[in-house]
């Protein structure tokens, strides 16, 4: 995986933005982690925490995840 960008089920998530700009641009991303318990919006780490960080604080599994998240967006 590492850095870069990835393709959630047709949006393109930059795996370098932090969580408040990721969420910003993608609201999808918000309401996959809502559902998870997970409300990285109302968290000031936001403004420096990227997904893979919250991934792995949170010990997620990326891919599960982007599907959520893809699913999400289809909502």
């Amino acid at each position: 995986m590492g850095r870069g960008i990835i393709d959630a089920m047709a949006i393109e998530i930059d795996l370098t933005k932090n969580m408040a700009e990721l969420i910003l641009q993608h609201p999808e991303i918000g309401r996959a982690l809502d559902e998870l318990g997970i409300e990285c919006s109302d968290c000031i780490a936001s403004q420096v925490d990227t997904l893979p960080d919250v991934v792995r604080m949170y010990d997620l599994d990326m891919e599960k995840l982007l599907a959520r998240i893809g699913a999400s967006g289809k909502a």
